[in-house]
């Protein structure tokens, strides 16, 4: 081998370091890949979480702190900070922005640098009416690679980042890159958080005590550009974010989720979920009014009604057009995507994409579907 074509230390360097991290995510993820011929079930079997100890349990008497609660719970097994926008350019065509980190435990032992035991996961989404531009990220705790910090509050992997400049979470910009992609923009916070379920104890099931501790932010302005194909584009538009963090949210008996998030043209902000299991789906949700109420909605306060289904990549077909509705509101929707073909093939694959809303009254908002 000539000399210009042997491997350099720095590159032999970057391969070790995939390597771990790779090794890393398959040491947390390995096993339900391996035993698992479903694999729509994969993020379920996540959120089932048999190996409980060592990590805190989610009970209903904690407190939830602002802007404390945005940091990492290290002492629970998973959590993530969600980010879902509808935007506009100024032609008025329509894109949908996610942004998601999740962080996972190895186990209850932290470490430090290479032997800390925390694995992060990143999805980056942006949606157009006829294509769909996506990226998944793997990184490991401990190496200044990926993280959460409070003071500034700074949520990152790699050049993904959610960055204010101060312990408080907002104003902030939030970046992702790829090859065929750039995010670009500012969030500002319109609306106070929200502590979903009881007081933030998000149930999760019909007869089964099992959640996570859940908030939202139920409105946020978002501006800054969106680069396509290396054609930038200027764009505006609302947001909503979740935290969310738990040991074990699901149970085992659970199939999937479907999660709608809406922000309504009369000001107000819906956000309603039904959890399918063996029993049947269960219903939680919120409604939040332009003065910044908040009603929590309980099982027997939501109808949903799947209305077409569309064939996805999987040869499954997935509910994509839904009526939603909360009699005791007088709110009666039908959702249609912008684009059906929101399917994510990562390494947990779910659909999830950008919504139009019609009905009682008109909106935008965000749906996604696991388990189908």
């Amino acid at each position: 081998m000539r000399n210009e074509e042997k491997p350099q230390p720095f590159i032999l360097t970057i391969i070790g370091w995939s390597l771990a991290i790779f090794v890393s995510a398959l040491a947390l993820f390995g096993s339900i890949l391996l035993r698992n011929d479903d694999p729509d079930r994969l993020a379920v079997d996540v959120l089932v979480a048999e190996d409980t100890e060592g990590f805190s349990a989610v009970t209903r008497d904690a407190s939830i702190q602002f802007p404390d609660d945005y940091g990492r719970h290290d002492d629970f097994r998973q959590e993530w900070w969600y980010v879902t926008a509808n935007l506009n350019d100024v032609d008025g065509n329509a894109y949908g922005v996610q942004w998601t980190l999740f962080r996972s435990a190895l186990s209850p032992d932290q470490g430090t640098g290479w032997n800390n035991k925390q694995v992060y996961m990143a999805h980056a989404v942006v949606t157009t009416e006829n294509n769909t531009f996506y990226a998944e990220r793997f990184a490991r705790g401990g190496i200044g690679q990926a993280g959460v910090e409070s003071a500034p509050f700074h949520a990152w992997l790699d050049n993904w980042q959610w960055q204010s400049d101060t312990k408080a979470p907002f104003p902030a910009a939030l970046k992702a890159q790829d090859d065929a992609f750039v995010v670009n923009l500012t969030m500002t916070q319109t609306q106070p958080e929200i502590l979903q379920g009881d007081h933030g104890y998000s149930r999760k099931h019909l007869s089964k005590d099992v959640g996570s501790y859940y908030f939202s932010v139920p409105a946020i302005a978002l501006e800054g550009t969106l680069t396509l194909e290396g054609k930038e584009i200027a764009v505006s538009g609302k947001g909503w974010v979740d935290r969310e963090w738990s040991t074990q949210a699901l149970s085992k008996d659970q199939r999937g989720w479907d999660w709608f998030s809406v922000q309504l043209d009369n000001g107000s902000e819906l956000m309603v979920v039904q959890v399918r299991s063996d029993e049947g789906p269960y219903r939680f949700g919120s409604l939040t009014r332009p003065n910044g109420e908040t009603r929590i909605l309980t099982h027997d306060d939501i109808a949903m009604l799947p209305l077409s289904f569309s064939k996805m990549p999987t040869s499954r077909h997935l509910p994509t057009e839904w009526q939603i509705d909360i009699a005791s509101e007088d709110i009666s929707l039908r959702t249609s995507p912008l684009n059906t073909n929101n399917w994510l093939p990562f390494a947990f694959p779910y659909w999830e994409g950008p919504i139009f809303v019609e009905g009682s009254t008109s909106g935008v908002g965000f749906m996604e579907a696991t388990g189908y």
